[in-house]
């Protein structure tokens, strides 16, 4: 059963149902009675105003007729709607439903019922004509076309009772359904099948695979009489304990617990969380991933960090540690060069050494050696601003050097060089020790 536009000039959708459903043709035996109801108005979209519409019910004994006693039609229809008494003409049961004044639809519903219909013996579709007079404004109505097709079904044809074995399943669980028919033909519809399966003469089904969620069946019934297709549908559902959810968008307005993993399965969407992202109870937030945690912004750590693996700081960017050691009981190590910039100094507390010995101590003394064991010395300029490195002879700016350490616990005093007796000098020779690391 559809709405059929004979034209497009009519104005307003009609939208046709039957009682019984579906409508069965009468037998030599039993006469069927049945009630065809007309919706006016529904979905529309544009205002329309109409001020009558006349319904032309097909009378004779034919496929393509509804009945063979047109003018035992009982008629009625919605609050402010008068129908006439049926006349037949022409064929036709001629029913006009007239508003105390024009109605403008704008989203109301009116209802137009025909009853008492004495369904005839011929199976087929019947077309019901309808004629309204409708306008864009309150008036200049005119006169537009329409019709609704309405199925007979044969003579005690049967589908009814269409329902699920349990009306709720396990997540996994196959859903079992019955209903009772006539020989037809059968077509399930659920799902992600709306192509739908058929089903021939069969009157039990079980779905393919268990259902994970809220699941909605129709089941089609075909039958071929008058020269036409017959079609008849019902529907039921089967709903999932714990189901699965699938949704376009989801608002949580409480707090949300997750007992299994959570996955983003599109890479190009992100997660974004207003709040705290949490490890659950007094367990440690984890991040568990091959490739790693890649931060594009800023990372604040107002707490401890442990870092059970190497640490690589690329590019140009600058890591500023306030308090650098190495583990507990254990020297931090550096397998790198270090280079100092200019306009910053490097203290050391206590002693520094090298390759297992000690270059340095605090209070030690350093003298830098050419290969003739000429020194330099520290002395101040004639501003007395700074330190400058100086030699005792003038021509040794080609001169090899070597930086050479004298321990603070020699009593050595040092005298120019010129000064020192051959025994002092070899004093300083047994009190110098060579830099391990040149």
């Amino acid at each position: 059963m559809s709405v059929v536009m004979v034209n497009t000039t009519n104005l307003l959708p009609y939208e046709p149902s039957t009682d019984p459903k579906p409508l069965r043709v009468s037998s030599a035996e039993e006469t069927e009675y049945g009630s065809v109801n007309i919706n006016v108005g529904g979905g529309i979209t544009t205002s329309a105003w109409c001020n009558k519409i006349t319904v032309r019910v097909p009378v004779g004994a034919g496929a393509e007729h509804l009945t063979t006693e047109g003018t035992e039609i009982k008629t009625g229809a919605s609050t402010g709607w008068t129908p006439s008494a049926p006349t037949v003409s022409g064929g036709f049961a001629v029913i006009t439903f007239t508003p105390a004044r024009a109605v403008q639809f704008t989203g109301q519903i009116v209802t137009l019922t025909l009853s008492n219909i004495a369904v005839n013996r011929t199976a087929g579709q019947a077309s019901i004509e309808i004629i309204e007079s409708s306008s864009r404004t309150n008036g200049s109505f005119t006169n537009k076309d329409a019709a609704v097709e309405v199925d007979k079904f044969p003579a005690g044809f049967v589908f009814r009772n269409f329902a699920p074995e349990k009306i709720m399943v396990e997540n996994g669980e196959v859903a079992v359904l019955r209903w009772e028919g006539s020989d037809a033909k059968y077509t399930m519809h659920w799902g992600d099948t709306p192509a739908g399966v058929s089903l021939d003469k069969e009157r039990v089904w079980s779905t393919p695979r268990g259902l994970t969620t809220v699941t909605g069946f129709m089941l089609r019934a075909e039958v071929t009489a008058g020269g036409v297709t017959l079609t008849h549908t019902l529907t039921t559902a089967v709903t999932v304990r714990i189901p699965d959810l699938v949704v376009r968008n989801l608002t949580v307005q409480g707090p949300a617990t997750f007992a299994d993993s959570v996955s983003l399965s599109n890479t190009a969407k992100d997660l974004t969380v207003a709040g705290s992202v949490r490890g659950a109870g007094s367990n440690p937030l984890r991040v568990s991933q091959n490739a790693g945690l890649k931060v594009d912004a800023v990372l604040n750590v107002t707490g401890a960090s442990t870092f059970n693996d190497s640490i690589n700081a690329v590019g140009k960017g600058t890591v500023r540690i306030a308090d650098l050691r190495g583990p507990y009981g254990e020297p931090l190590k550096i397998n790198s060069h270090v280079n100092v910039l200019p306009g910053n100094n490097v203290t050391a507390a206590g002693n520094i050494t090298a390759g297992g010995n000690r270059v340095l101590r605090a209070g030690d003394t350093l003298r830098f050696v050419s290969h003739r064991n000429r020194y330099l010395q520290e002395g101040p300029d004639y501003g007395g601003e700074k330190e400058i490195a100086q030699t005792s002879r003038t021509l040794y700016s080609n001169a090899a050097w070597q930086t050479r350490h004298l321990s603070s616990a020699s009593s050595f005093g040092e005298e120019p060089e010129g000064k020192q007796e051959p025994e002092d000098r070899a004093q300083d020779e047994r009190t110098l020790t060579a830099d391990p690391e040149l």
